[in-house]
């Protein structure tokens, strides 16, 4: 049996783990993301590599389904909210400085800025709470990578991050696999699945104590009990 959403337990709250690699915080009705990278196609446009046009329209849509979905009243994104933030001025930059002015009218928006989004020129839209290094809401501490190693104190806040893009790759039959973007729960934190379209992925290496959840785009959130059916990338 599958489902759309997968609950934990963290700290007395209840986080839904959902199948377009976000996190749901139902108590507070927010909606948790990594790595959007939005502009990746453009970027890559430039530089003279062609990947598909109008992923950032797409992943925004998606987006955008999630709040309406969820009913949500607040989104955070856990960094590389942008994938090259030197983009003042174009086409890309003005249809993503609407979508924020959109969004942010209907609910309260928190980026963490990761190591895509420093040292450019962007200036972030004022519908947008932006934090250079963490934000913390207890008991959980929102931050683009999480600190390494993680901290074992069962006080100290536990944290949202994501920056890994964190996969594994399951057995499909005897001479095949298949990689899939997973939630990688540690006991002191919780690294999420990039959320956009075409990045690349870190293939996670479990230890005990760590909990891995495969996502199935869209229709499941599986947990892999069995790490035997694990392997690198």
């Amino acid at each position: 049996m599958t489902s759309l959403t997968q609950a934990l337990q963290v700290r007395g709250e209840e986080l839904l783990l959902h199948a377009d690699r976000a996190v749901l915080w139902p108590r507070l009705r927010t909606v948790i993301v990594a790595d959007t990278h939005f502009g990746k196609s453009g970027y890559f446009g430039r530089h003279g590599i062609a990947i598909p046009a109008g992923t950032d329209e797409a992943d925004r849509a998606r987006l955008q389904r999630l709040l309406s979905d969820s009913r949500a009243s607040r989104l955070v994104i856990l960094g590389d909210f942008l994938h090259s933030p030197s983009i003042e001025g174009s086409e890309d930059s003005e249809r993503l400085k609407a979508w924020v002015a959109a969004v942010g009218s209907r609910v309260e928006m928190h980026v963490v800025a990761g190591n895509h989004d420093r040292g450019g020129i962007w200036t972030p839209p004022e519908a947008l709470h932006w934090w250079s290094e963490s934000w913390r809401d207890p008991p959980f501490r929102f931050v683009h990578e999480a600190p390494t190693p993680p901290s074992g104190d069962p006080d100290a806040p536990f944290t949202l991050s994501g920056h890994l893009h964190p996969v594994v790759r399951l057995r499909n039959g005897p001479k095949s696999t298949m990689r899939v973007p997973i939630f990688w729960q540690r006991p002191a934190g919780l690294v999420l699945p990039s959320f956009g379209s075409f990045t690349g992925g870190f293939a996670v290496r479990a230890v005990a104590g760590d909990r891995l959840f495969a996502v199935a785009p869209g229709s499941s959130v599986v947990p892999l009990e069995g790490l035997g059916a694990v392997r690198g990338a």
